[in-house]
């Protein structure tokens, strides 16, 4: 799948009622939705590297664990320091609510690439094994 269906995807489940549940919401659904897609900057070091380093690691059942952590953590910070500054009045966001919508969305994006033909590693860094849906052609 491309950025544009991911960020859908997670537009879709803020526009679901999901982003109702907490401060910064609809942000943490988009952000978490593409967060995987975070190995592309492997392509920095080249296309080989790129292409060894492509839907392995970032999305794979260790980061899939440690990814909703971090993103709530990111989440948590920018809530303390734009309401602080901009709106000390607003309700803080809801740090178990945070972790929910940004485990929901983070696992929406492998599920999603598995679809196609490109399919993902699931188990890396356990297993470099790929699965495959073959529903849907890269093009």
């Amino acid at each position: 799948m491309d950025p544009i269906c991911h960020t859908l995807v997670g537009a879709g489940l803020a526009r679901g009622g999901l982003a109702r549940r907490t401060a910064l919401g609809t942000t943490t659904l988009l952000v978490g939705a593409n967060l995987p897609d975070v190995d592309v900057l492997a392509y920095l070091w080249g296309p080989a590297a790129d292409l060894a380093f492509r839907r392995g690691w970032t999305h794979g059942v260790l980061a899939l664990a440690l990814w909703p952590f971090l993103l709530t953590g990111l989440m948590l910070a920018a809530d303390r320091a734009v309401r602080t500054r901009r709106r000390p009045e607003s309700p803080p966001a809801i740090p178990r609510e945070l972790l929910l919508l940004s485990a929901v969305s983070i696992i929406s994006h492998p599920i999603l690439d598995t679809l196609n033909t490109y399919g993902v590693r699931w188990l890396m860094p356990f297993s470099g094994r790929w699965f495959y849906g073959d529903t849907l052609f890269i093009v």
